[in-house]
Protein backbone atom coordinates (compact mmCIF):
# COMPACT_ATOMS: atom_id res chain seq x y z
CA UNK A 1 0.00 0.00 0.00
CA UNK A 2 1.47 3.38 -1.10
CA UNK A 3 1.45 5.79 1.80
CA UNK A 4 0.06 9.34 0.91
CA UNK A 5 -0.58 8.72 -2.83
CA UNK A 6 -3.60 10.88 -2.69
CA UNK A 7 -2.04 13.43 -1.19
CA UNK A 8 -0.66 16.02 -3.42
CA UNK A 9 1.31 17.84 -0.58
CA UNK A 10 2.84 14.67 0.99
CA UNK A 11 4.36 14.71 -2.25
CA UNK A 12 5.22 17.99 -3.04
CA UNK A 13 7.32 17.60 0.76
CA UNK A 14 9.15 14.07 -0.33
CA UNK A 15 10.28 15.92 -3.50
CA UNK A 16 11.53 18.98 -1.48
CA UNK A 17 13.49 17.14 1.14
CA UNK A 18 15.17 14.63 -1.78
CA UNK A 19 16.88 18.51 -3.15
CA UNK A 20 20.57 16.71 -1.96
CA UNK A 21 20.21 14.18 -4.54
CA UNK A 22 22.87 14.36 -7.24
CA UNK A 23 20.46 13.97 -10.62
CA UNK A 24 17.05 13.29 -9.82
CA UNK A 25 14.07 13.20 -12.51
CA UNK A 26 10.70 13.76 -12.14
CA UNK A 27 7.77 12.34 -14.17
CA UNK A 28 4.10 13.59 -14.64
CA UNK A 29 2.12 11.02 -15.78
CA UNK A 30 -1.61 11.75 -17.31
CA UNK A 31 -4.07 8.69 -17.18
CA UNK A 32 -6.55 10.22 -19.70
CA UNK A 33 -8.61 6.94 -19.93
CA UNK A 34 -9.59 7.78 -16.07
CA UNK A 35 -11.99 9.98 -17.08
CA UNK A 36 -14.16 7.38 -18.68
CA UNK A 37 -13.97 5.66 -15.09
CA UNK A 38 -15.30 8.28 -13.06
CA UNK A 39 -18.48 8.54 -15.87
CA UNK A 40 -18.89 5.01 -16.08
CA UNK A 41 -18.32 3.55 -12.80
CA UNK A 42 -17.58 5.94 -10.28
CA UNK A 43 -14.83 7.68 -7.91
CA UNK A 44 -14.17 4.72 -5.90
CA UNK A 45 -13.51 2.61 -8.94
CA UNK A 46 -11.11 5.62 -10.32
CA UNK A 47 -9.38 5.86 -6.70
CA UNK A 48 -8.32 2.04 -6.87
CA UNK A 49 -7.13 2.31 -10.48
CA UNK A 50 -4.61 5.21 -9.17
CA UNK A 51 -3.49 3.12 -6.11
CA UNK A 52 -3.01 0.09 -8.17
CA UNK A 53 -0.94 2.39 -10.67
CA UNK A 54 1.15 3.50 -8.14
CA UNK A 55 2.22 0.50 -6.76
CA UNK A 56 2.93 -0.71 -9.88
CA UNK A 57 5.14 2.28 -10.81
CA UNK A 58 6.52 1.79 -7.41
CA UNK A 59 7.47 -1.74 -7.87
CA UNK A 60 9.30 -1.27 -11.31
CA UNK A 61 11.31 1.44 -10.15
CA UNK A 62 12.88 0.60 -7.12
CA UNK A 63 13.95 3.61 -5.13
CA UNK A 64 11.51 5.88 -6.92
CA UNK A 65 9.05 8.18 -4.80
CA UNK A 66 5.46 7.81 -6.18
CA UNK A 67 2.79 10.61 -5.86
CA UNK A 68 -0.45 11.66 -6.83
CA UNK A 69 -0.22 15.40 -7.95
CA UNK A 70 -3.92 15.35 -10.02
CA UNK A 71 -7.28 13.86 -10.23
CA UNK A 72 -6.11 11.85 -13.01
CA UNK A 73 -2.23 12.22 -12.50
CA UNK A 74 0.66 10.49 -10.79
CA UNK A 75 4.19 12.41 -10.39
CA UNK A 76 7.31 9.55 -9.96
CA UNK A 77 10.82 11.12 -9.08
CA UNK A 78 13.64 9.19 -9.81
CA UNK A 79 16.68 9.50 -7.37
CA UNK A 80 20.55 9.46 -9.28
CA UNK A 81 19.49 9.18 -13.62
CA UNK A 82 22.08 9.68 -15.37
CA UNK A 83 21.10 11.95 -18.25
CA UNK A 84 18.07 12.28 -20.90
CA UNK A 85 18.88 8.72 -22.18
CA UNK A 86 18.46 7.32 -19.02
CA UNK A 87 15.74 9.64 -18.25
CA UNK A 88 13.96 8.81 -21.52
CA UNK A 89 14.49 5.20 -20.81
CA UNK A 90 12.91 4.87 -17.17
CA UNK A 91 9.68 7.13 -18.80
CA UNK A 92 9.00 4.57 -21.41
CA UNK A 93 9.44 1.72 -19.19
CA UNK A 94 7.07 4.25 -16.81
CA UNK A 95 4.52 4.09 -20.05
CA UNK A 96 4.74 0.26 -20.77
CA UNK A 97 3.52 -0.53 -17.03
CA UNK A 98 0.98 1.64 -16.76
CA UNK A 99 -0.08 0.74 -20.56
CA UNK A 100 -0.77 -2.96 -19.37
CA UNK A 101 -4.19 -3.91 -18.91
CA UNK A 102 -5.99 -2.98 -15.11
CA UNK A 103 -7.98 -5.42 -13.50
CA UNK A 104 -11.23 -3.02 -12.19
CA UNK A 105 -14.11 -5.76 -10.71
CA UNK A 106 -14.79 -7.99 -13.68
CA UNK A 107 -13.24 -5.77 -16.13
CA UNK A 108 -9.60 -4.90 -17.71
CA UNK A 109 -9.11 -1.34 -18.37
CA UNK A 110 -6.42 0.53 -20.27
CA UNK A 111 -5.47 3.67 -18.02
CA UNK A 112 -3.94 5.23 -21.35
CA UNK A 113 -0.60 7.32 -19.95
CA UNK A 114 1.28 10.20 -21.27
CA UNK A 115 4.07 11.76 -19.60
CA UNK A 116 6.27 14.60 -19.20
CA UNK A 117 9.85 14.14 -18.15
CA UNK A 118 12.50 16.62 -15.89
CA UNK A 119 15.48 16.55 -14.95
CA UNK A 120 18.16 17.93 -13.02
CA UNK A 121 22.06 17.67 -13.81
CA UNK A 122 25.01 19.62 -13.92
CA UNK A 123 27.10 22.37 -12.46
CA UNK A 124 23.18 24.13 -11.26
CA UNK A 125 20.97 21.82 -10.19
CA UNK A 126 17.45 22.51 -10.57
CA UNK A 127 15.08 23.04 -7.78
CA UNK A 128 12.60 20.19 -6.68
CA UNK A 129 9.78 22.26 -6.79
CA UNK A 130 10.78 23.63 -10.18
CA UNK A 131 11.23 20.06 -11.20
CA UNK A 132 7.97 19.52 -11.02
CA UNK A 133 7.10 22.52 -12.78
CA UNK A 134 9.00 21.90 -15.64
CA UNK A 135 7.74 18.12 -15.57
CA UNK A 136 4.51 19.44 -15.53
CA UNK A 137 4.85 21.82 -18.62
CA UNK A 138 6.80 18.51 -20.92
CA UNK A 139 3.63 16.29 -19.91
CA UNK A 140 1.27 19.58 -21.43
CA UNK A 141 3.51 19.65 -24.75
CA UNK A 142 3.37 16.09 -25.20
CA UNK A 143 -0.61 16.49 -24.93
CA UNK A 144 -0.55 19.26 -27.29
CA UNK A 145 2.02 17.40 -29.81
CA UNK A 146 -0.50 14.63 -28.97
CA UNK A 147 2.59 12.14 -28.36
CA UNK A 148 3.13 9.92 -24.92
CA UNK A 149 6.41 11.28 -24.11
CA UNK A 150 8.11 14.27 -23.92
CA UNK A 151 11.36 15.87 -22.00
CA UNK A 152 11.51 19.01 -20.45
CA UNK A 153 13.22 21.47 -23.08
CA UNK A 154 14.74 24.34 -21.67
CA UNK A 155 12.85 27.68 -22.43
CA UNK A 156 10.65 26.14 -24.45
CA UNK A 157 7.47 26.67 -22.10
CA UNK A 158 6.46 29.04 -19.94
CA UNK A 159 7.50 27.50 -16.79
CA UNK A 160 6.65 29.12 -13.89
CA UNK A 161 2.89 30.43 -15.19
CA UNK A 162 2.31 26.61 -16.38
CA UNK A 163 3.84 25.60 -13.02
CA UNK A 164 3.05 24.21 -9.65
CA UNK A 165 3.62 27.86 -8.50
CA UNK A 166 0.50 29.31 -10.85
CA UNK A 167 -1.16 25.77 -9.81
CA UNK A 168 -1.54 26.46 -6.36
CA UNK A 169 -2.39 30.28 -6.05
CA UNK A 170 -4.90 29.74 -8.49
CA UNK A 171 -6.74 27.56 -6.58
CA UNK A 172 -6.17 30.17 -4.07
CA UNK A 173 -7.61 33.03 -6.06
CA UNK A 174 -10.82 30.68 -6.72
CA UNK A 175 -11.29 30.97 -3.19
CA UNK A 176 -10.16 34.30 -2.04
CA UNK A 177 -12.18 36.52 -4.76
CA UNK A 178 -9.40 36.93 -6.62
CA UNK A 179 -10.65 36.08 -10.09
CA UNK A 180 -13.37 38.16 -12.05
CA UNK A 181 -15.23 38.44 -15.34
CA UNK A 182 -15.94 40.30 -18.11
CA UNK A 183 -18.14 40.48 -20.86
CA UNK A 184 -17.72 41.32 -24.70
CA UNK A 185 -21.05 41.99 -26.25
CA UNK A 186 -22.24 39.59 -29.10
CA UNK A 187 -24.29 42.15 -31.17
CA UNK A 188 -27.22 40.81 -34.52
CA UNK A 189 -26.76 42.29 -37.61
CA UNK A 190 -29.91 42.05 -37.84
CA UNK A 191 -31.59 43.90 -35.09
CA UNK A 192 -28.52 45.73 -34.00
CA UNK A 193 -29.52 44.50 -30.84
CA UNK A 194 -27.40 43.65 -27.88
CA UNK A 195 -28.76 39.54 -27.86
CA UNK A 196 -25.53 37.94 -25.43
CA UNK A 197 -22.28 38.16 -23.93
CA UNK A 198 -19.21 36.25 -23.79
CA UNK A 199 -18.31 35.76 -19.97
CA UNK A 200 -14.23 35.93 -19.90
CA UNK A 201 -11.98 35.01 -17.29
CA UNK A 202 -9.73 37.65 -15.52
CA UNK A 203 -7.17 37.42 -13.09
CA UNK A 204 -5.03 40.41 -11.92
CA UNK A 205 -1.65 37.99 -10.09
CA UNK A 206 -0.32 40.05 -7.83
CA UNK A 207 3.80 39.14 -9.06
CA UNK A 208 2.49 38.29 -12.68
CA UNK A 209 -0.35 41.08 -13.31
CA UNK A 210 -2.96 39.74 -15.57
CA UNK A 211 -2.52 35.97 -16.92
CA UNK A 212 -4.31 35.41 -19.56
CA UNK A 213 -6.99 33.32 -19.91
CA UNK A 214 -5.21 30.15 -21.56
CA UNK A 215 -2.31 29.90 -19.12
CA UNK A 216 -4.94 29.49 -16.40
CA UNK A 217 -6.59 27.07 -18.43
CA UNK A 218 -3.33 25.09 -19.08
CA UNK A 219 -2.84 25.06 -15.09
CA UNK A 220 -5.86 23.81 -14.18
CA UNK A 221 -6.20 21.07 -16.75
CA UNK A 222 -5.76 17.54 -16.10
CA UNK A 223 -6.28 18.04 -12.01
CA UNK A 224 -9.33 18.77 -9.44
CA UNK A 225 -8.88 22.43 -10.20
CA UNK A 226 -10.41 22.28 -13.62
CA UNK A 227 -13.98 21.85 -12.18
CA UNK A 228 -13.60 24.25 -9.62
CA UNK A 229 -12.55 26.59 -11.93
CA UNK A 230 -15.02 26.17 -14.22
CA UNK A 231 -18.21 25.88 -11.74
CA UNK A 232 -16.99 29.51 -10.75
CA UNK A 233 -16.78 30.91 -13.93
CA UNK A 234 -20.05 29.25 -15.14
CA UNK A 235 -21.62 30.08 -11.53
CA UNK A 236 -20.54 33.82 -11.38
CA UNK A 237 -21.90 34.35 -15.33
CA UNK A 238 -25.43 33.04 -14.36
CA UNK A 239 -25.36 35.41 -11.07
CA UNK A 240 -24.01 38.28 -13.26
CA UNK A 241 -26.55 37.31 -16.06
CA UNK A 242 -29.40 36.84 -13.76
CA UNK A 243 -28.26 40.88 -12.27
CA UNK A 244 -28.02 42.37 -15.48
CA UNK A 245 -31.71 40.84 -16.45
CA UNK A 246 -33.30 41.69 -13.60
CA UNK A 247 -31.78 45.40 -14.23
CA UNK A 248 -33.68 45.51 -17.72
CA UNK A 249 -31.08 44.52 -20.36
CA UNK A 250 -33.24 41.30 -22.11
CA UNK A 251 -29.47 39.97 -23.02
CA UNK A 252 -28.00 36.20 -22.44
CA UNK A 253 -24.01 34.84 -21.53
CA UNK A 254 -21.88 32.61 -22.78
CA UNK A 255 -19.84 30.47 -21.37
CA UNK A 256 -16.59 28.48 -22.33
CA UNK A 257 -15.73 25.41 -21.01
CA UNK A 258 -12.90 22.48 -21.78
CA UNK A 259 -12.37 19.17 -23.12
CA UNK A 260 -11.79 18.13 -19.41
CA UNK A 261 -14.87 19.68 -18.32
CA UNK A 262 -17.61 17.32 -20.13
CA UNK A 263 -15.29 14.11 -18.60
CA UNK A 264 -16.24 15.74 -14.98
CA UNK A 265 -19.45 13.26 -13.73
CA UNK A 266 -21.41 16.16 -12.00
CA UNK A 267 -21.01 18.45 -14.55
CA UNK A 268 -24.41 18.13 -16.21
CA UNK A 269 -25.60 18.48 -12.44
CA UNK A 270 -23.98 21.50 -11.39
CA UNK A 271 -25.31 23.14 -14.87
CA UNK A 272 -28.52 22.34 -13.41
CA UNK A 273 -28.24 23.22 -10.12
CA UNK A 274 -26.83 27.19 -11.12
CA UNK A 275 -29.41 27.32 -13.57
CA UNK A 276 -31.96 26.50 -10.97
CA UNK A 277 -30.44 28.66 -8.53
CA UNK A 278 -30.14 31.97 -10.39
CA UNK A 279 -33.05 31.39 -12.76
CA UNK A 280 -31.67 32.61 -15.88
CA UNK A 281 -33.70 30.90 -19.02
CA UNK A 282 -31.86 28.00 -20.25
CA UNK A 283 -32.27 29.19 -23.88
CA UNK A 284 -30.27 32.37 -23.05
CA UNK A 285 -27.29 30.51 -21.94
CA UNK A 286 -24.85 29.19 -24.43
CA UNK A 287 -21.94 27.20 -23.53
CA UNK A 288 -19.10 27.61 -26.15
CA UNK A 289 -16.57 25.03 -26.91
CA UNK A 290 -13.43 25.21 -28.86
CA UNK A 291 -13.25 23.67 -32.50
CA UNK A 292 -10.25 21.62 -31.06
CA UNK A 293 -12.12 20.89 -27.88
CA UNK A 294 -15.85 19.16 -29.42
CA UNK A 295 -13.80 17.09 -31.60
CA UNK A 296 -11.97 15.69 -29.10
CA UNK A 297 -15.46 15.13 -27.12
CA UNK A 298 -16.35 11.47 -28.85
CA UNK A 299 -16.28 9.46 -26.24
CA UNK A 300 -19.13 8.16 -24.58
CA UNK A 301 -19.14 10.43 -21.50
CA UNK A 302 -18.30 13.48 -23.22
CA UNK A 303 -20.89 13.42 -25.67
CA UNK A 304 -23.66 12.03 -23.14
CA UNK A 305 -22.69 15.78 -21.09
CA UNK A 306 -23.60 18.03 -24.50
CA UNK A 307 -26.60 15.83 -25.23
CA UNK A 308 -27.50 16.43 -21.49
CA UNK A 309 -27.05 20.21 -21.13
CA UNK A 310 -28.66 20.69 -24.97
CA UNK A 311 -31.63 18.93 -23.61
CA UNK A 312 -31.81 21.21 -20.26
CA UNK A 313 -32.36 23.83 -23.11
CA UNK A 314 -28.86 25.48 -23.29
CA UNK A 315 -27.18 25.73 -26.60
CA UNK A 316 -24.01 24.67 -27.55
CA UNK A 317 -21.61 26.71 -29.50
CA UNK A 318 -18.30 25.49 -31.23
CA UNK A 319 -15.68 28.11 -30.55
CA UNK A 320 -12.51 29.17 -32.92
CA UNK A 321 -14.16 27.14 -35.50
CA UNK A 322 -11.90 26.61 -38.81
CA UNK A 323 -8.39 26.22 -36.92
CA UNK A 324 -9.45 22.89 -35.72
CA UNK A 325 -9.65 19.30 -37.49
CA UNK A 326 -12.96 19.03 -37.82
CA UNK A 327 -14.71 16.28 -39.88
CA UNK A 328 -18.07 16.79 -41.21
CA UNK A 329 -19.06 13.37 -39.58
CA UNK A 330 -18.45 13.98 -36.09
CA UNK A 331 -19.81 17.70 -36.72
CA UNK A 332 -23.08 15.77 -37.71
CA UNK A 333 -23.04 13.82 -34.14
CA UNK A 334 -22.95 17.18 -31.88
CA UNK A 335 -25.92 18.99 -30.90
CA UNK A 336 -24.77 22.20 -32.05
CA UNK A 337 -26.48 26.05 -32.00
CA UNK A 338 -23.87 27.85 -32.85
CA UNK A 339 -20.51 28.31 -35.09
CA UNK A 340 -18.05 31.19 -33.96
CA UNK A 341 -15.56 31.82 -36.93
CA UNK A 342 -11.82 32.49 -35.64
CA UNK A 343 -10.65 36.42 -35.54
CA UNK A 344 -7.90 34.78 -37.89
CA UNK A 345 -9.94 35.01 -40.28
CA UNK A 346 -11.80 37.91 -40.04
CA UNK A 347 -9.16 40.04 -39.34
CA UNK A 348 -7.97 39.07 -42.96
CA UNK A 349 -11.58 39.48 -44.33
CA UNK A 350 -10.74 43.00 -46.12
CA UNK A 351 -7.46 42.13 -47.30
CA UNK A 352 -7.37 38.86 -48.51
CA UNK A 353 -9.56 37.48 -51.28
CA UNK A 354 -9.07 34.02 -50.35
CA UNK A 355 -9.89 34.68 -46.37
CA UNK A 356 -13.25 36.38 -47.56
CA UNK A 357 -14.01 33.08 -49.39
CA UNK A 358 -13.23 30.85 -46.75
CA UNK A 359 -15.51 32.64 -44.45
CA UNK A 360 -18.38 32.81 -46.96
CA UNK A 361 -18.15 29.16 -46.91
CA UNK A 362 -18.25 28.87 -43.23
CA UNK A 363 -21.44 31.15 -43.05
CA UNK A 364 -22.79 28.86 -45.78
CA UNK A 365 -22.20 25.30 -44.03
CA UNK A 366 -23.09 26.71 -40.83
CA UNK A 367 -26.39 28.18 -42.02
CA UNK A 368 -26.71 25.19 -44.01
CA UNK A 369 -27.03 22.87 -41.18
CA UNK A 370 -29.53 25.52 -39.33
CA UNK A 371 -26.59 27.20 -37.13
CA UNK A 372 -26.36 30.37 -36.06
CA UNK A 373 -22.95 31.60 -37.08
CA UNK A 374 -20.84 34.15 -35.26
CA UNK A 375 -17.98 36.04 -36.61
CA UNK A 376 -15.28 37.15 -33.30
CA UNK A 377 -12.16 39.88 -33.65
CA UNK A 378 -14.36 42.62 -35.51
CA UNK A 379 -12.47 46.00 -35.23
CA UNK A 380 -13.54 47.92 -38.23
CA UNK A 381 -16.63 49.28 -39.89
CA UNK A 382 -15.51 47.97 -43.03
CA UNK A 383 -15.06 44.07 -41.65
CA UNK A 384 -18.90 44.76 -40.17
CA UNK A 385 -20.21 46.04 -43.32
CA UNK A 386 -18.51 43.03 -44.97
CA UNK A 387 -19.50 40.43 -42.74
CA UNK A 388 -23.79 42.28 -43.16
CA UNK A 389 -23.32 41.37 -46.64
CA UNK A 390 -22.18 37.84 -46.45
CA UNK A 391 -25.24 37.09 -44.31
CA UNK A 392 -23.20 36.13 -40.86
CA UNK A 393 -25.88 36.49 -37.87
CA UNK A 394 -23.86 37.71 -34.67
CA UNK A 395 -20.79 39.86 -34.42
CA UNK A 396 -18.18 41.35 -31.84
CA UNK A 397 -15.51 42.66 -31.00
CA UNK A 398 -13.34 45.70 -30.18
CA UNK A 399 -15.31 48.14 -32.72
CA UNK A 400 -18.36 46.95 -30.99
CA UNK A 401 -17.63 47.00 -27.69
CA UNK A 402 -14.75 45.69 -25.62
CA UNK A 403 -14.67 43.18 -22.86
CA UNK A 404 -15.63 45.01 -19.28
CA UNK A 405 -16.46 44.10 -15.97
CA UNK A 406 -20.03 44.14 -14.89
CA UNK A 407 -20.89 47.88 -13.91
CA UNK A 408 -19.75 49.05 -17.24
CA UNK A 409 -21.04 46.12 -19.21
CA UNK A 410 -24.47 47.64 -18.06
CA UNK A 411 -24.14 51.20 -18.94
CA UNK A 412 -22.33 50.35 -22.41
CA UNK A 413 -25.15 47.97 -23.22
CA UNK A 414 -27.84 50.06 -21.56
CA UNK A 415 -26.82 53.16 -23.57
CA UNK A 416 -25.85 54.76 -27.15
CA UNK A 417 -27.43 51.98 -29.91
CA UNK A 418 -24.78 49.83 -31.42
CA UNK A 419 -22.92 50.33 -34.34
CA UNK A 420 -23.72 47.21 -36.17
CA UNK A 421 -27.42 48.98 -36.34
CA UNK A 422 -25.39 51.78 -38.44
Amino acid sequence: MLPNLSDYQAFLQRLQASGGDRSPALAVIDLEGLGDIDAALGYDATDALLRQAGEALATALPGGSVGMTGRHQLACMLPHVDGSGFAELAGHKMLRVLGEPFPCGEREVLLWPRAGLALSQGLHPVAPRKLLTQAYAAMRQARRERVRLRLHAPGATETMLEGVDLWSQLGDAIEDGSLHLEYQPQISLRSGQVESAEALLRWDHPEFGAIRPDIMVRAAEGTDLMPRLTHWVYNTALRQCAEYRQAGLAVGVSVNFSADDLQEPEVVDLVAQSLDLWGVPPEQVTVELTETAVMESHDAAARDALHNMKQLGLRISMDDFGIGYSSMERLLRMPLDELKIDMTFVHELISSPPHQRIVESMIGLGHKLGLTVVAEGVEDADTLNRLRALGCDLVQGFYLGRPARLPHFMKQVSGAQPKANG
